[in-house]
């Protein structure tokens, strides 16, 4: 093995290979920034482009783009609170709070150096632990599947606590509207209202690149109209500087989160967002004062960040020793080692050991890459700052429709982004959550599809179902997520009334 990591090493800082790692970095931010655009469409797009190139740098090129498309949809998160990707959500409701308090530079800063611990995390995994971690992901079926999306939803009971009612409504209903489709089982069409473009279901990323721009949009919009003359608002970036201090004391959250990030990248169905959002419920669980969550906590958006980032790395541990691609972008790079010889499966580690540890080893030097790229990309998109209001409405508008566009090539995914804008600017202005809908309409298929093959495998014998260890854990867990907020907020009324005792 170590012989196989130094051929990687040789292999990897050939100049022309560190070229194309950074090339791949650069293709990705962008696609990661950009709404509607993501690292899975970004890995597509370049493929064929991978043709023509040697299989080392095939898998280089498309490993950098899939990292730093993950990277990328948390610098427009934070600049003006509309996230490039899904699991950028957690860090758009921090990263904006800070960018409002003049502290855009170090949430930059901050998300860039957790963005780049976690992906370093997940790329050592990748190298050391591929083997041990896939039997744990043989081990994941129907029932585990449906717990994890169970657990997810929990996070709204957290996420929502200041106002629960409101927040299990918009998680309800979503949920509902995730429901919308073809049966997963039997294949049916359900609540389609007779529109054949509703028969595959609602796509999640024009919804979501409505939500959470158009609000951002007509409040930009709002705010310009009631500046004064003589009392405008001076939008700059902040300079950008890395508060080790804070990184020093959030150092049990980066460890947690990397460990859910991996751990998440390494089950089928599961992905960045997922984890995101699991690493975020945590951090607020275990933080000291969660109610500055959603106002600016740095804490936040380091557990974002770095779980999202480690899902990269795991998601690979599945697909190069079983064949089994743990995300969408995984699944893509197996068409594309397909398409340059190589075979996923406990053989790829000898009969083309040249290759695979190329890919490893590549891994880890992208992720340190990527905090250079990152920083140099931040200091730059920090300019959008600078733009007037009404001109960056008009282009976020302009983003976000070729955005939600080019998902399908169809103009139904567009009219889904501007009824999902105007409903979620009426949301917030009544103060009901957004982030209930993104997890709600993330998981709702998940848990749907894992609910019904789970009750046609148990059918008459459900207590089987507590024989697997994982299904336990994650049904614990689940219970702790969801009674954990009731628990905590019993104990601060105690503490309070004890020190108004004293």
């Amino acid at each position: 093995m170590f012989e196989n990591i130094l051929l990687g090493l040789t292999t990897v800082f050939q100049p022309f290979n560190l070229l194309i790692c950074a090339a791949g970095l650069f293709i990705g931010v962008l696609f990661g920034a950009l709404p509607g655009f993501s690292a899975t469409m970004g890995v597509a797009v370049f493929i064929p482009f991978s043709y023509v190139m040697e299989p080392e740098a095939a898998m280089l090129l498309l490993a950098g783009i899939y990292c730093g498309g993950v990277y990328g949809g948390s610098i427009p998160a934070v600049l003006i609170g509309i996230p490039g990707t899904p699991a950028s959500v957690p860090t758009a409701m921090e990263g904006q709070a800070l960018t409002r308090a003049g502290r855009s530079g170090e949430a930059l800063a901050t998300v860039t150096f957790s963005s780049t611990i976690g992906g370093i995390v997940s790329a050592f995994a990748l190298l050391i632990g591929a083997p041990l971690l896939a039997l744990i992901a043989m081990k994941v079926g129907a029932p585990e599947q449906m717990m994890i999306a169970i657990f997810g939803l929990s996070v709204v009971c957290t996420l929502s606590f200041d106002n629960l009612l409101k927040g299990l409504l918009v998680g309800f209903i979503s949920l509902l509207i995730a429901t919308v489709g073809q049966d997963p089982i039997m294949g049916f069409p359900r609540f389609t209202a007779g529109f054949y473009q509703l028969t595959g279901g609602v796509d999640v990323v024009p919804i979501l690149i409505g939500l959470f721009s158009f609000p951002q949009v007509l409040q930009m919009l709002e705010e310009h109209l009631a500046e004064k003359d003589g009392d405008k608002e001076v939008s700059r970036v902040s300079k950008m500087v890395l508060n080790l201090r804070e990184m020093g004391k959030n150092t049990v959250n980066f460890i947690r989160s990397s460990i859910i990030g991996v751990a998440i990248g390494i089950i089928p169905a599961a992905g960045p967002d997922i984890a995101s959002f699991f690493a975020y419920n945590e951090a607020r669980k275990s933080a000291k004062d969660p109610k500055k969550f959603g106002n600016g906590a740095l804490e936040g958006i380091v557990a974002s960040e770095t779980a999202n980032n480690a899902v990269t790395g795991g998601s690979l541990i599945p697909l190069l020793t079983l064949g089994i691609p743990g995300s969408a972008p995984a699944a893509l790079f197996l068409g594309a080692m397909i398409i340059h010889g190589l075979r996923p499966g406990p053989l790829l580690f000898t009969q083309n050991a040249g290759e695979v540890y190329t890919l490893l080893v590549g891994f880890i030097v992208i992720n340190v890459m990527m905090f250079f790229v990152g920083w140099f990309y931040c200091r730059v998109s920090g300019k959008i700052l600078l733009i007037p209001k009404p001109v960056l409405a008009t282009t976020i508008v302009v983003l976000s429709t070729v955005g939600a566009f080019s998902i399908n090539q169809n103009m139904w995914d567009v009219l889904m982004m501007f009824i999902a804008g105007v409903i979620g600017y009426i949301m917030v202005k009544n103060d009901f959550p957004l982030s209930p809908v993104a997890l709600a309409l993330l998981l709702g298929k998940v848990l749907e599809q894992g609910l019904m093959q789970t009750m046609t495998l148990y059918s008459g014998k459900a207590m089987q179902i507590f024989t697997r260890p994982l299904f336990v854990i994650f049904l614990l867990l689940t219970l702790t997520s969801f009674l954990y907020p009731f628990f905590k907020n019993a104990m601060d009324k105690k503490k309070a009334a004890a020190k108004k005792e004293d």
